[in-house]
């Protein structure tokens, strides 16, 4: 039997090509690593798990609809409305973060209930994942269309002249934040009703059982064409296209007026970057569907994509800026 010498170049350039290609494939399976596990994600159904029901349901099911078809996994809608937002919120906060589990969660869940709730079960901060903002929309401030008030103006002359005579309803965190940010701007009392939803808040309103209430622009709106309602002014720095004759608040001459409700999407605390990355992609995407645009239109809200990080710092900021109104109100939370 033959056994070539060492020193033959065909045996050389074997060993060479050898080491070569093992050392090409440790180097491309260690690059292909983390690109591997994203492509991964997603390979079953998501659940997207709304904090409450009402103007934004409908789009979230289109955004859902537009994610499922861009991850190829259904994304399936889950509402868990009560206690603010909460029991949604913290049935996500406690969920594992696999990308699995998503929270579409508001000013409510991220802002506000820190404030209005003793002893919330979730960390708003250090138990999610932020993945990035949906939209955002104005209030809009109503009387019954018999009310003899016809401006904010009167309202306000109105209520000034009988502190805490006028009453007004709300049903949610946002209408009465609303409307304790007129009253403190205004320097007005008013009676607060609360109610338990905001349907019934309305029909009591047309039947003129308390004087006025802010309510969502999506329900709202159709009222006020009807004229069942008077829409006296919108809560945004800008008109809505909805009710394109009625000012904003500013407009309407209560200065440094401007209150927004806005949506947010999270994941569970832990949950990979990657994983959040790639939710974030197809959110935005969703958002800037032309489907999306004719339901933020029709909802009188607009579009409000974020990155991870973006959303983060705004919702900090939104914190601290409803806590400051809560405190100037004088709510005890509870």
């Amino acid at each position: 039997m033959h056994f070539p010498s060492f020193d033959q170049e065909p045996i050389i350039d074997t060993r060479k090509t050898v080491r070569g290609l093992l050392a090409a494939a440790l180097v491309c399976a260690g690059l292909s690593q983390p690109l591997h596990a994203e492509q991964a994600y997603p390979t079953r159904q998501i659940r997207m798990v709304m904090c409450c029901v009402g103007a934004i349901d409908a789009v979230a099911r289109a955004i859902a609809d537009e994610m499922t078809q861009d991850l190829g996994q259904p994304v399936v809608v889950e509402p868990r409305p009560g206690a603010g937002g909460g029991i949604a919120t913290n049935h996500v906060a406690k969920s594992e973060g696999d990308g699995y589990t998503i929270l579409v969660g508001t000013n409510a869940t991220h802002a506000a209930n820190q404030s209005l709730y003793l002893n919330l079960p979730y960390d708003y901060v250090n138990d999610f994942a932020p993945i990035g903002g949906i939209g955002a929309g104005a209030m809009v401030l109503l009387v019954p269309a018999t009310s003899p008030i016809q401006s904010v103006e009167q309202l306000t002359a109105e209520a000034k002249k009988a502190p805490g005579k006028l009453s007004y309803a709300w049903a949610g965190t946002t209408p009465r934040i609303a409307m304790e940010l007129y009253s403190q701007l205004a320097d007005i009392k008013l009676l607060e009703v609360p109610y338990k939803t905001n349907p019934q808040a309305t029909t009591d309103l047309i039947g003129g059982q308390f004087d006025a209430m802010f309510a969502d622009l999506n329900t709202s709106a159709p009222l006020v064409k009807t004229g069942k309602l008077r829409g006296l002014a919108v809560s945004g720095p800008q008109r809505a296209d909805v009710l394109p004759e009625v000012p904003t608040m500013q407009e309407a001459g209560v200065r440094d007026y401007s209150l927004t409700w806005w949506v947010g999407m999270w994941a569970p605390a832990g949950t990979p970057r990657p994983i959040v990355d790639r939710l974030n992609a197809s959110l935005n995407k969703a958002i800037g569907s032309e489907r999306l645009a004719e339901l933020f239109r029709n909802t009188g809200a607009t579009p409000m994509p974020m990155t991870p990080d973006e959303l983060m710092q705004f919702q900090i900021a939104e914190h601290k800026k409803w806590a400051d109104i809560v405190s100037k109100a004088g709510i005890q939370p509870r």
